[in-house]
């Protein structure tokens, strides 16, 4: 190791914007390769529920969701959540590809918020749900982990 080697590796620190990038890294990483062990096993289709989780947060602000969506763990759902005229939250769940509509068009749905808020709903045939909420029922933070349940069997 040259003397401008010990220089640069001896001038740099580690502060706090960097240890929380790296602990956000860290979490994505380490859910990315549950997911992909999890589709590897076959457990995709087969579990009762679908977990939808963002896997990283922008800034130190508040979390806010994503603006291209949450996709599913089985990469069959992509999930939206915006705010109507009236000021509800939305959340739009549209399925994705042949498989993910043979999956969830014309089929009832249970999503369960990460604050234990259960909306019940159905998959149009165009593979699209939508579920309203009050406003004070949830916030962005309460869509960032949840769970999508179907609750009939397929047609």
């Amino acid at each position: 190791m040259g003397m401008a080697d010990k220089e640069i590796f001896m001038t740099t620190l580690f502060g706090g914007h960097d240890a929380a990038r790296f602990l956000r890294t860290l979490r994505v990483a380490t859910q990315t390769a549950l997911a992909q062990d999890d589709l590897r096993r076959g457990r995709g289709l087969g579990r009762p529920a679908v977990a939808f989780q963002a896997l990283a947060a922008k800034g130190a602000g508040p979390w806010l969701f994503p603006d291209a969506g949450v996709m599913s763990s089985d990469g069959l759902v992509l999930a939206h959540l915006a705010r109507d005229a009236g000021g509800s939250w939305v959340l739009d769940l549209q399925a994705q590809g042949l498989a993910g509509m043979s999956a969830y068009a014309l089929r009832a749905a249970r999503v369960v918020l990460g604050s234990g808020v259960v909306a019940d709903g159905e998959f149009d045939r165009d593979g699209r749900l939508r579920l309203t909420f009050a406003e004070a029922a949830i916030g962005a933070a309460d869509a960032s982990a949840f769970e999508l349940q179907l609750l009939d069997d397929a047609p």
